[in-house]
């Protein structure tokens, strides 16, 4: 199958919407319509005085969809863009018979997309259906006070631990084997916690106050405890009186003991993870899990009696040899402990993740009926979504969604995904987001990605962070 783009420059859009129809190995993308031969897909602008014509010619299997329509001259290119894509979504549709739920939409914060417009907009220029259309204006309701509740001059504080014990099949995150990083386990934490001050000197000297904290990764609990009071201690640089929200990734059941979550509880930390991403120990053997249900249940219990009373646990839609009864059965589980949060994904498989790499799939077909059931349970105990976002090569066009019992909603991620507040960022693929709330100006800084990178080139890193000034200067 050739995907084909003569005369415009819509190439991104266009590839993402359709690899949303139709995503299989071998694709290949050319800007030349002489290769317009076989099963291909040529998205055409031909312009002419006064205007241009867009247009779609699909051919697959024997079989022709072909779609066009003309446009005035002086036309936004985004706008171009958007109608082209609703051309190549009608040809698709034809082609396979089906919709797709978020319509034409593909980015990653179709929350904030869909504030901006209307419902009629949503459904005729986006496509979006009813049903995703109402979970996110559900969700609008849910963040409003949420947003209007952030301080001013305030920033929230992510460090980034980039390990786990072994690396999950479906995973595409920067994540290392915590043995294979040993050697230079304690450097790592030592750098950062030399980034921690250097961002605690321009945070004071630009009168930010940090608001809440996120220790994600990779699973912060595969450090020990005496390494997680080192790193707690560190934050201390920081003035922490105004703190609303503290949350560590807990992750991964077999890292959880009690001496950590007392480390975690003393430090002040409201709200933990514990993720199983599946309560079948068949399919956490398929991903490479190296736990079973059972100590799920136990890491979950033994964090309510260490007296943490904000706990989110993570599930996957669609994981390899899971099947919609499984999915089910997970779900079911996980609201019988009753967690303050539950967040639903839908599996996504990235060129990163060694499912990727095999050819492996999900369970295709049964990823959509998995995330509406969830909707549906979760809303019969009580949960509300709170907060959600898409990834590319998400399994049946899905999302992932936060769910919360009411005022338990989790200020980090909301605030983070759309883009309402500063992100101070520090560790190795960590991502600090400046934002102007004024304005909506939005400037990223990135750190190194690998945590050998991130430690031999850490004086870039350091230079790097003083762009922060200029932003709020």
């Amino acid at each position: 199958m050739t995907l084909i783009f003569s005369n415009h420059r819509f190439q991104y859009e266009v590839e993402r919407l359709f690899r949303n129809f139709i995503n299989e190995p071998g694709i290949k993308l050319s800007t030349d319509k002489a290769d317009a031969q076989g099963d291909f897909c040529l998205t055409e602008k031909v312009e002419y005085p006064g205007g241009a014509e867009l247009s779609v010619d699909l051919v697959r299997e024997g079989k022709r969809f072909c779609m066009s329509r003309s446009i005035p001259s002086g036309m936004p290119e985004k706008e171009q863009e958007r109608e082209l894509c609703i051309l190549l979504y009608k040809a698709l549709r034809e082609y396979t018979g089906r919709d797709l739920p978020w319509g034409i939409l593909t980015g990653v914060r179709p929350v904030k997309v869909l504030s901006k417009l209307t419902d009629a907009q949503a459904f005729q220029s986006l496509l979006v259906s009813p049903r995703k259309l109402a979970v996110s204006r559900r969700i609008e309701q849910v963040q409003k006070p949420l947003a209007d509740s952030i301080p001013e001059n305030s920033f929230s504080l992510y460090v980034s631990i980039p390990f786990c014990p072994t690396r999950c099949s479906y995973c595409s995150f920067v994540s290392h084997s915590v043995n294979s990083a040993a050697a230079r386990l304690d450097e790592y934490l030592g750098r950062m916690m030399e980034e921690m001050r250097q961002l605690s000197t321009i945070s004071r000297h630009l009168g930010l106050v940090p608001d809440t904290i996120y220790f994600g990764g990779g699973t912060p609990t595969v450090l020990s405890a005496e390494q997680l009071k080192m790193l707690f201690s560190a934050l201390e640089c920081f003035d922490l009186s105004h703190i609303r929200e503290f949350t560590v990734e807990a992750g991964r059941p077999d890292t959880i003991t009690p001496e950590k979550l007392e480390a975690i509880k003393a430090a002040g930390v409201g709200r933990i993870s514990v993720n199983p991403q599946t309560m079948n120990d068949s399919v956490l053997k398929a991903i490479g899990r190296s736990h079973d249900s059972r100590q799920t249940e136990e890491a979950f219990l033994m964090a309510r009696e260490t007296g943490f009373d904000v706990i989110n646990m993570d599930l996957i839609a669609g994981l390899p040899t899971d099947t919609f009864d499984s999915f089910a059965a997970s779900l079911d589980t996980v609201c019988g402990l009753s967690p303050e949060n539950i967040t639903v994904h839908s599996l996504s498989l990235k060129r990163a993740a060694a499912l990727f790499r095999e050819g492996k799939e999900g369970a295709a077909g049964e990823t959509e009926r998995m995330i509406d059931y969830a909707h549906q349970k979760l809303a019969e105990h009580g949960y509300i979504p709170y907060y959600l976002y898409r990834q590319k090569n998400t399994a049946d066009n899905q999302e992932n969604t936060g769910y919360a019992k009411p005022g338990t909603e989790s200020l980090y991620n909301t605030y983070i995904m759309e883009e309402l507040q500063t992100i101070l960022a520090v560790g190795a693929g960590a991502s600090t987001k400046l934002v102007d709330r004024r304005t909506g100006r939005i400037k990223r800084i990135t750190n190194h990605k690998y945590p050998y990178e991130y430690l031999d080139r850490f004086n870039d890193i350091l230079e790097n962070k003083r762009e922060i000034f200029s932003f709020f200067v």
